[in-house]
């Protein structure tokens, strides 16, 4: 089944990744070239057919999604398996960052954290099947089209797959905020995986187990833990400024 993929970000990120088949580009008559020159040049030259629609297209196609007057008929999204996420560390030459996420359902959350992940050079993304936002255009659009370009392997077991990651010499470790051990006091020089859990509930306890040890953002006031995407860009700034001293 093809995705119906809107919004200028993730509509021009797909087409400059390169890993989807675009089947057409929908344009609103009512949107202005001016702000998508690019896309349409680029689309232009690489043969797919555009079409002007009216408004009302997109509103019964796409609701009240902010299509921003732009959509395109895509192949599904690729996945990928964890060989490739650790072969891409090796072709870049770097330390391994993996993100994990685990029990992550809201699309939202999901897009930030990929987003994050893609600015803060994470090599990749693994994703329980179950419990676990799909990987549709609104994520796509909440990542700000950074999905378009993010390695993503969705597993059926997460544990045996952290187990994997092991195997090839990374460090596990899961971001929780009842942990004492701080992440600006660990040593993230290392090929890693962070786990990252759910709104909510956390890193499940099986998962929670298989971690080689756990870290917290520090925080003055603890009125309320940070949200899952916010944790998750926090941990990861701090991974990659220990990787730059």
């Amino acid at each position: 089944m093809n995705d119906l993929l809107y919004g200028i970000h993730p509509v021009y990120e797909a087409l400059v990744a390169g890993r989807r088949e675009f089947k057409g580009l929908y344009v609103s008559k009512s949107r202005r070239a001016k702000g998508i020159q690019d896309l349409l040049e680029r689309a232009q030259a690489e043969g797919i057919p555009i079409q002007h629609k009216a408004p009302d297209y997109f509103r019964s196609r796409l609701g009240a999604s902010v299509h921003q007057g732009v959509a395109a008929r895509v192949s599904d999204y690729p996945l990928v398996d964890i060989d490739a996420i650790l072969r891409k560390a090796e072709t870049d030459g770097e330390l391994p960052i993996v993100m994990a996420l685990d029990g992550i359902e809201d699309p939202q959350n999901l897009g930030s954290l990929i987003r994050t992940g893609l600015a803060m050079g994470a090599h990749g993304i693994v994703l329980a099947k179950n419990r676990s936002a799909p990987l549709v255009p609104s994520v796509s659009k909440a990542s700000s089209g950074a999905m378009e370009h993010t390695l993503i392997a969705r597993v059926t077991n997460l544990v045996a797959a952290l187990k994997k990651l092991k195997k090839a010499g990374l460090w596990v470790v899961g971001a929780d905020a009842g942990s004492e051990q701080r992440a600006d006091e660990a040593d993230f020089n290392v090929g890693l995986v962070l786990v990252i859990g759910g709104e909510g509930k956390g890193i499940r306890p099986l998962v929670r187990k298989t971690c080689d040890y756990l870290v917290s953002v520090p925080q003055r006031n603890l009125v309320d833990s940070l949200n899952a995407a916010v944790a998750g860009a926090v941990v990861l700034y701090e991974v990659m400024r220990q990787r730059r001293k």
